[in-house]
Parts: C-alpha cells; structure tokens; sequence
C-alpha cells in the first residue's frame, strides 16, 4: 500500500523538479531558469547552467536538416511561426511565446530528418 502512494509523489516531484535543458555535442545541458529583465530584451530569457554560467535565449532554434533541399517539408509537420533560410543547409525557426523553445528543440532534434536544433543563445559582447 505504501508503495502505491510512493510512486505517484515521486513522479511527481520530478515533474516539478524538470529543468530546461538542451544537447552540446551530443551532452546533455541542464539549465535553470533566472527571474531576470534587461532593456530591450523582451523576447529573451535568461537561464544559469551548472557551472553558474549565464545565458540569453530567444524563441528561436538553429538547425541544420540531413537533406537541405526538404527541411522545410520537413518543418512543415511542426506548429512553428517562421522558417528563414540562413544558408542553403542551415535555417532559423520562430517559436511562439506560449512554447518551450527547449521542448521543441528536443522534439526537432529527434526528428529523423533534422541533423542538429539548437537554442539560439545571445552570445555576449567582450572587450578585447
């Protein structure tokens, strides 16, 4: 009987526990989200990774398709707001505010069709 009633609050406390997380080089990245807001950042998150290292995400993904010519046949199937072309194997998907772009980006990284989807993070600026 105690058993029955362990299995569902563990679930659910991993559940409630889920983190953000994408791959990098073929390793898992786990992220946490951090209350943040900067100027003329609306449609950027911010998240810290284990390290303490902060990153910017927008709702856009980076991907590359095994065959450039029907990726976007291939996009087609997925609830997306835009497909822009950066090069003739390389594309950059909107996401709507309401998704996860790290959700989705696992869904099209799973995707057969798809080779790489990556989050696009905002890469900070350094002096030199």
């Amino acid at each position: 009987m105690k058993i029955k009633l362990l299995m569902p609050l563990v679930a659910l406390t991993m559940v409630g526990c889920a983190s953000d997380f994408y791959y990098e080089n073929g390793k898992k990245i786990e992220l946490s989200k951090v209350k943040e807001k900067r100027e003329n950042s609306n449609d950027v998150s911010y998240y810290k990774n284990a390290e303490g290292r902060k990153l910017g995400v927008k709702n856009e993904i980076l991907l590359q398709c095994v065959v450039a010519k029907g990726c976007k046949e291939v996009l087609a199937k997925y609830e997306l707001d835009s497909v822009s072309a950066l090069s003739d194997k390389i594309f950059l998907v909107k996401v709507s505010e309401d998704k996860n772009v790290f959700e989705m980006s696992q869904k099209l990284y799973e995707d057969e069709a798809i080779e790489i989807a990556h989050p696009n993070f905002i890469k900070t600026k350094k002096r030199r």
